[in-house]
């Protein structure tokens, strides 16, 4: 819970930091791909931020299940649990200067045998939901 309420805090503070008047229907994660557009995402989507031990969990897995993913060489500075779409997916945030994090790369949850437990242990759920 803790996790998911810092991230919860870091985007409400992002965007305080705009001026807005109203709260974002949106939640937009720009891609670390020059290019590339970013990924929009209801405030309602179900989410869960990953703990650094998990998200270190994750990391080695992908890397052994995705070689090319492992050349990168990157870490991700943190890891989402997300529902895209109807189905689960994780995606990798690296840090991205100055301007904080952005979207490195999205792995389909099913292929992880960890999956079914770390949705039963985060409970993902929507960003909206936790005021």
């Amino acid at each position: 819970m803790p996790a998911r309420r810092s991230l919860a805090l870091m985007l409400t503070l992002a965007w305080l930091a705009t001026g807005l008047q109203a709260a974002p229907a949106e939640l937009t994660l720009p891609s670390c791909v020059a290019g590339s557009p970013p990924i929009q995402l209801p405030v309602s989507t179900e989410q869960a931020l990953l703990t650094p031990a998990d998200r270190q969990h994750f990391q080695t897995a992908a890397e052994q299940r995705y070689p090319l993913y492992q050349r990168g060489g990157m870490v991700p500075a943190q890891v989402l649990l997300l529902k895209r779409e109807g189905r689960w997916v994780y995606v990798t945030l690296w840090r991205h200067g100055h301007r904080g994090t952005c979207v490195a790369a999205l792995f389909a949850a099913e292929r992880f045998d960890f999956t079914p437990a770390w949705l039963a242990k985060y409970r993902p759920a929507p960003l909206d939901a936790l005021d």
